[in-house]
C-alpha cells in the first residue's frame, strides 16, 4: 500500500486564544492559549496540525445498561505532542507566528526541537497505517486525533458526527447514537436501542 504523502509545514505557530478543536455530546478536545502548532499538509493543502502545549481530552465512555452504568469517563490533561487531522483550513486565523519565548515556555530550546518531535509523531502514526485506514475521516467532516500514552503508544480518537471511536491502551469505545460497544479489562458491553449484552472476563 502507498501511504498519502503527509508532511509538515515550514513554520511553528502559537494559539492566540484557547481553542476547542472538537466538541460533541460525547466529549471535548481543547487546547490552551499559547499552545504550539505546526501544519500537517497533503498535496499543498493544510489537513491538520501537530500541537504541543496544554490540552485536555474529555470523553463520556460510560455505557448505560439495564443493570446500571458500566465504564468510566476519560478526563486527561495533554502535555505531550498530539496529532489532529481534519477541519484544519478554517482554524488558521487562531494562530500567529511563534517566537523563541513561546518555544521556551513549552520546553523547546529551539524550533528544530519541536519539529523533530512532530516529525517523529507523524512518522509513528504513518508507519502503523492509521493515516491510510482513516483517510476518509480527515477528508470529510470527521476528525482523527492521535495522543501519546504512557506506554509510548498512540491512543486514537475518530469523531464524525454522532460516530465516535476511541482506542486506548486498555479501552475500546465505539458509539453511534443509541448504539455503543465498550471493551475493557472487565469485559465487553454492547448496547442497541436500550437493550444490552454484557460479557464479563
Amino acid at each position: 500500500m502507498i501511504w498519502p504523502d503527509y508532511h509538515l509545514g515550514d513554520t511553528v505557530s502559537k494559539a492566540t486564544e484557547a481553542i476547542r478543536l472538537w466538541q460533541a455530546e460525547k466529549g471535548v478536545v481543547e487546547i490552551s492559549k499559547g499552545t504550539l502548532a505546526i501544519h500537517v499538509k497533503l498535496d499543498g493543502y493544510v489537513k491538520g496540525y501537530i500541537f504541543l502545549g496544554h490540552g485536555r481530552l474529555i470523553l463520556d465512555t460510560i455505557v448505560e445498561t439495564e443493570d446500571g452504568a458500566i465504564g468510566k469517563p476519560v478526563d486527561r490533561e495533554i502535555d505531550r505532542p498530539f496529532l489532529m487531522l481534519g477541519k484544519a483550513e478554517g482554524m488558521q486565523q487562531s494562530f500567529s507566528l511563534a517566537g523563541q519565548e513561546n518555544l521556551s515556555e513549552m520546553g523547546c530550546s529551539n524550533q528544530q526541537e519541536f519539529v523533530a518531535e512532530a516529525e517523529g509523531l507523524l512518522d509513528r502514526f504513518s508507519r502503523r497505517g492509521r493515516i491510510h485506514d482513516h483517510r476518509h475521516s480527515s477528508d470529510n467532516n470527521g476528525l482523527v486525533f492521535a495522543f501519546q500514552n504512557e506506554a509510548n503508544g498512540l491512543d486514537i480518537l475518530l469523531a464524525d458526527g454522532a460516530e465516535l471511536v476511541y482506542k486506548a491502551m486498555n479501552t475500546v469505545f465505539v458509539s453511534n447514537n443509541d448504539r455503543a460497544v465498550l471493551k475493557s479489562s472487565g469485559g465487553v458491553v454492547c448496547i442497541s436501542n436500550g437493550k444490552s449484552v454484557i460479557v464479563k472476563r
